[in-house]
């Protein structure tokens, strides 16, 4: 997939969305960003994310197929995708708390947001927006909010030093794709167990 850098951004999803709308878009992309000023998550809910202290990115996925009621399992396929990798990479224990939040060490580590543009009842494109912190930095949260946390707080400094983020990105990018099409090929109840077993 053809990767678009951008340094500072409201939200990847967004920028996403007005590629769309003005037709930059003629393939699949990832819109990935250093920084974004409003990341969103579920219900409006704001997501943290400083300048080069974690991974934000958007995979658009174009023409996904058809409509669909909700992106409810779209986005269990992209967590469990998160989660497998991250796995992978660092050896953390990865849980999936509802619907859409990264769990390690007893804080929220990432977060995804799915949307979709629909048109004459099929999915013109689908919008998997994902945030990981990897860095510490400085992140207020509501006192009743889950606390933040990274990979460089959860990983010894050896192990953490030796993550390749791009690697790491692209791995997401492929399994996420993966996990997705199952979805769009009828094949939902491999991703509901999947998720149930990941799940916190």
């Amino acid at each position: 997939m053809n990767l678009i850098r951008l340094e500072t951004v409201d939200s990847t999803n967004d920028a996403a969305k007005r590629l769309i709308a003005d037709g930059s878009l003629t393939e699949n992309v990832i819109v990935i960003a250093r920084e974004q000023t409003v990341g969103r998550g579920t219900k409006g809910r704001s997501w943290l994310s400083p300048r080069d202290a974690g991974l934000y990115f958007s995979i658009v996925t174009l023409d996904a197929g058809p409509a669909t009621p909700d992106l409810t399992t779209h986005t269990l396929a992209a967590g469990i995708a998160c989660a497998e990798i991250l796995i992978a990479a660092t050896g953390l224990e990865i849980r999936l708390k509802p619907i859409n939040d990264l769990i390690a060490g007893g804080g929220k580590l990432g977060g995804i947001l799915v949307e979709s543009l629909v048109e004459s009842g099929r999915v013109r494109a689908l919008i998997t927006g994902i945030g990981i912190n990897t860095h510490d930095a400085d992140r207020p949260l509501p006192p009743d909010a889950l606390p933040p946390v990274s990979l460089q707080q959860l990983l010894p400094a050896a192990v953490f030093n030796e993550l390749n983020l791009s690697e790491l990105t692209n791995g997401i990018v492929d399994a996420v794709r993966r996990w997705q099409h199952l979805v769009t090929s009828g094949n939902v109840e491999t991703v509901q167990r999947r998720w149930q077993s990941l799940c916190v």
